[in-house]
Order: structure tokens, then C-alpha cells, then sequence
């Protein structure tokens, strides 16, 4: 008889164990996290390395690199992240991904390039998982020069008269120094689902608004190199600027 009981009390505890629902986690106790992604164009053509677009003077250029270093992205003085390394070589969109509640940024500022302080810094004392630490920057770091880049843009360009491809040169702009630091801000943020914790958002940088820009355009044919050079700070000044009003939700 005790042998019956203890096996009914068993299999009585085992059931009830099986039948345990899982315990359902609200909202509030899950671990949002935000994700945001840098949409490279050129007039609404999705941009990609190695293919030809068309200048505003009729020219042709391809893209080969770029990468953008941006900080401090806020929304109302409460920080999503301090800095994010974009390279389009190691992926095409992604700008940064981390905990973040999306629901708190529906509109953001943030600065492309790093501020005084940190651009004099030695990249190689940051933590590792920093996007500015030494080896994740990588080539985003002078290192004949202090302080990092914050924009780069390479590629080639056709500026004969004929337009066959034949006579494709190399364009480069390097842009950074404490001088060229740009903050930019956006509006209504389109917030995108992923899955039950993850949600991104996309900012649009159309590229041919660099060349051509709102109030100074760019001829890549005369203005083909910067490294940001105290002779070349013109022209710098001209592709920083231009890069912030080519940015868009």
C-alpha cells in the first residue's frame, strides 16, 4: 500500500511539473535593443561598390570605400550610443546595434566626426569593444596625424570627353579634423520591427548631394583629392558639408 501511494504521489508531482506554463514576460521586463542602419544611395539607385553613376557635369565615378565615423547620436539630451564606426566594406548598413529603447528617439542629433577631447586621445587606451578603440577604427585613424577621420569616400572618376570608361582616375576624401566636427539632426525617426526586442531605423545618405550639393557643388574633375591638408581645406570644408545635408530619415 505505501508502495501504491508513494508511486501515485510521484507521478502526481511529475504531471504537474509537465504542465507548468511558461511564465509570460511583459513589455516592460524585456530588453529592448535598437539598431541603426546608414542607407547608402546615389538619387535613389541603391548604392554598391565598382558600379558607374553619372555627375552633374555628365562625368563617371564608381565608389571604392566608405566608411563614416558618427557620435553622441541623442534624442532630447538622453544618448542612444556615443559612437559608431560605419564601414560599408564590412557591412552595408549597419551604423551601430546595441540595448536601446527605440520608443525614446523618435527624433535624434548627433555628430559625424568625434569631438576635440576625443579625437586627442590615444585610440589604443579605449576599451576593446569600443568602436573607436585602435582596431576596430582601423584605416578611421591618422596615424601620421592626431585625431581620426571621419568621413572617407574613395572611388574612381571618367572626366574625359569621351565617357568610355577608358580613362578612370582615383578620387579620395579624407575629412577630419577638430575644425570639421558636423552635428545634423532628423525628425520622426520610422522605427522598423525585427523581432520581439530588436526594432531599427534607417538614415538615407545619398552621395550624388555631396557632388552636388545645395549650395557648393563639387567638381571632381579640379577638386579630386583631400586628406584634409592645410591646403586642401576648402575642399574639405565643401565635403563635410555637403555630407550632412545628404542625410535624410
Amino acid at each position: 500500500m505505501k508502495k501504491l501511494l508513494l508511486l501515485l504521489f510521484f507521478a502526481g508531482l511529475m504531471y504537474s511539473c509537465n504542465n507548468k506554463q511558461p511564465k509570460e514576460v511583459s513589455p516592460e521586463e524585456m530588453e529592448l535593443k535598437a539598431r541603426v542602419n546608414i542607407i547608402p544611395n546615389y538619387q535613389g539607385v541603391p548604392m554598391e561598390f565598382n558600379q558607374t553613376y553619372t555627375t552633374q557635369e555628365g562625368y563617371t565615378i564608381e565608389f571604392t570605400k566608405l566608411n563614416i565615423i558618427m557620435t553622441n547620436f541623442k534624442d532630447n539630451g538622453k544618448q542612444l550610443f556615443q559612437s559608431g564606426v560605419y564601414k560599408f566594406e564590412k557591412d552595408k548598413r549597419l551604423l551601430w546595434e546595441g540595448v536601446g529603447n527605440y520608443t525614446e528617439f523618435t527624433s535624434i542629433t548627433a555628430n559625424i566626426g568625434v569631438d576635440a577631447t576625443q579625437n586627442h586621445e590615444d585610440p589604443s587606451a579605449r576599451d576593446a569593444d569600443d568602436p573607436l578603440f585602435i582596431l576596430n577604427s582601423g584605416d578611421m585613424h591618422w596615424g601620421w596625424n592626431t585625431g581620426y577621420i571621419f568621413v572617407m569616400i574613395e572611388g574612381k572618376a571618367d572626366t574625359s570627353a569621351l565617357q568610355d570608361g577608358s580613362e578612370m582616375t582615383n578620387f579620395a576624401y579624407h575629412i577630419g579634423n577638430d575644425d570639421l566636427l558636423r552635428s545634423f539632426s532628423l525628425q520622426g525617426l520610422n522605427w522598423m520591427k525585427v523581432n520581439s526586442q530588436l526594432f531599427e531605423t534607417n538614415i538615407q545618405l545619398d552621395l550624388y548631394k555631396i557632388f552636388d550639393g545645395e549650395t557648393e557643388d563639387i567638381d571632381i574633375k579640379t577638386e579630386r583629392i583631400s586628406h584634409t591638408n592645410p591646403g586642401q581645406i576648402a575642399l574639405s570644408e565643401k565635403v563635410i558639408n555637403n555630407f550632412v545635408k545628404a542625410l535624410s530619415k
